[in-house]
């Protein structure tokens, strides 16, 4: 399971500026966006193994983990893209994630997990006749 989706990356980094930090190959299409999921998911769990079964498998994935993996992937295209560390808007909000994911490792802080939300309960209706008056039923539900 990824920590980091592409979609989560949407208003995070302007869209042509995206497709140029994962466009490996110059045909304008992005074709690297595995490979830095993958670093992600790597740097994510580097920084939570010793603690935790890494990858993660609890569902839903804590929001601080989406957070840090979103951050790291945005550091990460700026780079690709040539953008020196003292030039990354993500750098500091990366590192920031990076010591709080280490703070959780180091159990100074604990790792909020929320429950998966409740299924829905099925829709339905009941329809109840008055007994022999013939009268319009009632829907109840």
């Amino acid at each position: 399971m990824a920590y980091v989706d592409l979609a989560d990356l949407n208003g995070q980094i302007p869209a042509r500026f995206l497709t140029q930090a994962l466009d490996d190959d110059g045909d304008g299409v992005i074709d690297a966006w595995e490979q830095v999921q993958t670093i992600v998911g790597e740097d994510v769990d580097s920084l939570l193994e010793g603690r935790f079964p890494v990858p993660l498998t609890m569902n839903p994935i804590p929001r601080i983990i989406r957070m840090a993996a979103r951050a790291f992937a945005c550091e990460l295209c700026y780079r690709r893209r040539g953008t020196a560390d003292s030039d990354n808007p993500w750098k500091s909000r990366a590192d920031a994630l990076r010591k709080t994911l280490q703070m959780i490792t180091a159990g100074d802080v604990q790792l909020s997990v929320s429950p998966a939300p409740p299924d829905p309960a099925p829709a339905g209706s009941v329809i109840v006749f008055d007994s022999g008056l013939g009268g319009p039923g009632r829907i109840l539900g």
